[in-house]
């Protein structure tokens, strides 16, 4: 069977956001609505789309840890 890279690599992101919630599906909707409530704070206070800095306890996924990584490979 051929392995698609790209199935494989969301498969990873899934499983490491499930993992570092707990496997609690709860939790997860919890910081996400934290961290929208953010940028939208964000972005009123300073009026540009600018890229959101965590602050205090608040924790970046595991998604947005790769990304700051490992750019976006689209249109490379």
């Amino acid at each position: 069977m051929i392995t698609d890279s790209i199935v494989q690599e969301v498969r990873e992101a899934r499983a490491s956001i499930a993992a570092e919630f707990g496997y609690d599906l709860s939790k997860y909707l919890v910081w996400i609505r934290e961290q929208t409530r953010l940028r939208k704070e964000a972005l009123s206070n300073s009026g540009q789309n600018k890229p959101l800095e965590t602050k205090g306890g608040a924790s970046e996924s595991p998604v947005a840890q790769k990304r700051r990584v490992r750019p976006n490979r689209a249109g490379a």
